[in-house]
């Protein structure tokens, strides 16, 4: 493993435009964002993290309602994770590639308890093999049952990612495989410093301390603190752990919790 993608999904201000809802038991359920196109997913037909979308949709009081299309990506019932356009060069450009990790992030809060608004990692996925271009995403889903919008529509500079059979942190097999979703809260997967806007992260001090292990976007603006802000509309965060080995620490820390 060369790098740790946090990458943002699911609903936010402008697509959706309210939080992704954590349940009363603690259940996540990451919204896949509204698409007013045709797709090959409705809401009313994708349950994320074992919960319905329709029930998440009513939790979170959105405005999208079960018969809309949905842009259901990614997959991580199935381990598949497309990425196009701008997004995938800034991916192909810091040379993210199989053995990587991707920790997918988005937007929640506890509507049962008037919880704040937290940047949130709700799963995850371990490139097994990466899939180029239009032509080759279609021929792959050709004998497929199950349709992803990554190959229902062709993209810019399409790319779709496969996710691994088992999660392996630093040439360690886990228990886990190499894709899936955290199925409760905990405050091991919250970004956001507490008592602070869900955009101003700090990252746990014993395995980010004395380290600058961001590629892209992200730079510390306390290092001493290890706070961070995630600013802007980017989707891709990425981390360096070949440099910064104690990165896969703080993975087992998680896949621990």
């Amino acid at each position: 493993m060369r790098r740790i993608i946090l990458s943002r999904k699911g609903f936010d201000s402008s697509s959706g435009g309210v939080a992704s809802p954590i349940f009363a038991d603690g259940s996540l359920c990451s919204l896949p964002i509204p698409f007013s196109g045709p797709a090959p997913d409705k809401f009313k037909d994708v349950s994320v993290n074992g919960i319905r979308c329709i029930d998440a949709l009513k939790e979170s009081k959105a405005k999208s309602k079960p018969s809309d299309n949905c842009h259901y990506d990614p997959n991580l019932e199935t381990g598949l994770f497309g990425q196009a356009s701008s997004s995938q060069s800034e991916l192909r450009n810091n040379q993210v590639g199989p053995g990587d990790l991707f920790l997918f992030f988005g937007w929640f809060k506890n509507y049962s308890e008037g919880g704040r608004d937290l940047h949130h990692i709700f799963g995850w996925l371990q490139i097994d093999k990466i899939i180029d271009g239009n032509e080759a995403i279609q021929q792959y889903f050709k004998n497929k049952k199950k349709m992803h919008p990554h190959a229902f529509y062709r993209f810019s500079n399409n790319c779709l990612y496969v996710g691994s059979k088992k999660l392996i942190l630093g040439n360690k097999k886990t228990p886990h495989k190499g894709f899936g979703h955290f199925k409760k809260t905990h405050n091991d997967l919250v970004l956001t410093k507490d008592q602070a806007t869900r955009s101003v992260w700090q990252l746990p001090k014993k395995y980010f301390a004395n380290s600058d292990p961001f590629l892209n976007r992200l730079k510390w603006i306390d290092k001493n603190e290890c706070i961070t802000h995630c600013k802007g509309r980017g989707q891709e965060y990425i981390m360096d752990v070949t440099n910064h080995p104690k990165l896969i620490r703080w993975l087992h820390h998680i896949f621990q919790g």
